[in-house]
């Protein structure tokens, strides 16, 4: 028990729950035996005050069991690691879409698109989850380092989804389906090179007319991205590929 806490602290100190205040009641009399005591107790607190400052302790609002701020270096550590895979995140993205809006490199890699394929669907999955986490601004350390692993995992499943698509190829079609997949790629290859609208215009329209016949036999149906930009190429609607892209 603490000194001058006995069982009988309630009578003997019964000020401090009433009469505090001006008047005749007993609490300012020992208000006033305090009064001389007062600059010592300011002293203590700022001494007190510039060692804490001096130590480089940040209070938290979190509470007096929060840790301090991560340090300077560590802080920007973590800032080049999200940044680096923010641009990471951005080629994984460029290099899919590239392929998805180019007919003649789905056809050279049609497994590439089928997200039946192990590889193709591991990679769908990863770069969904890595793009539900990107944001345009620094997020914050716990955020960061979580999308810093998901884009990393989706660098990975894409390269390992290509590598497995440029193994596979167009072995899951039979002899005479891969000759319709070779006649698409040639008259893909004629509509690049020519220089003639119209030509061109044909070339597509053929290739679009084979590679439905292929679609009909096989299942298999080209992503909507490079349909498009078959369809419209047919039409004459968009500038003709470039040899290196058709090819």
């Amino acid at each position: 028990m603490l000194p001058g806490y006995g069982p009988d602290f309630g009578e003997h100190h019964h000020y401090h729950h009433h009469h505090w205040g001006p008047g005749p009641g007993p609490g300012w009399h020992d208000l006033f035996q305090w009064m001389p005591l007062l600059p010592g107790v300011l002293v203590t607190l700022l001494v007190v005050w510039a060692l804490v400052r001096a130590s480089g302790f940040a209070p938290s609002s979190t509470g007096a069991g929060a840790r301090s701020a991560p340090h300077p270096a560590a802080a920007d550590s973590a800032r080049e690691r999200w940044h680096d895979a923010v641009r990471r995140q951005a080629v994984t993205a460029r290099e899919f879409a590239a392929y998805e809006c180019d007919p003649g490199a789905v056809l050279r890699r049609p497994e590439l698109a089928d997200v039946a394929q192990p590889a193709t669907a591991r990679f769908v999955d990863a770069f969904a989850e890595a793009s539900a986490l990107a944001t345009e601004e620094w997020p914050g350390e716990t955020h960061a380092d979580g999308f810093v692993r998901a884009a990393e995992r989706a660098e990975r499943a894409w390269q390992a989804a290509v590598q497995a698509a440029e193994r596979i190829r167009a072995a899951r079609f039979a002899p005479g389906e891969r000759a319709l997949l070779d006649q698409v790629l040639k008259l893909l290859a004629v509509a690049g090179d020519s220089p003639h609208e119209e030509e061109r215009r044909t070339a597509y329209q053929r290739a679009r007319r084979r590679l439905a016949e292929l679609e009909r036999r096989t299942g298999w149906t080209l992503p909507r991205p490079a349909a498009n930009v078959l369809e419209h190429r047919a039409r004459g609607m968009l500038p003709p590929a470039t040899p290196a892209s058709a090819a």
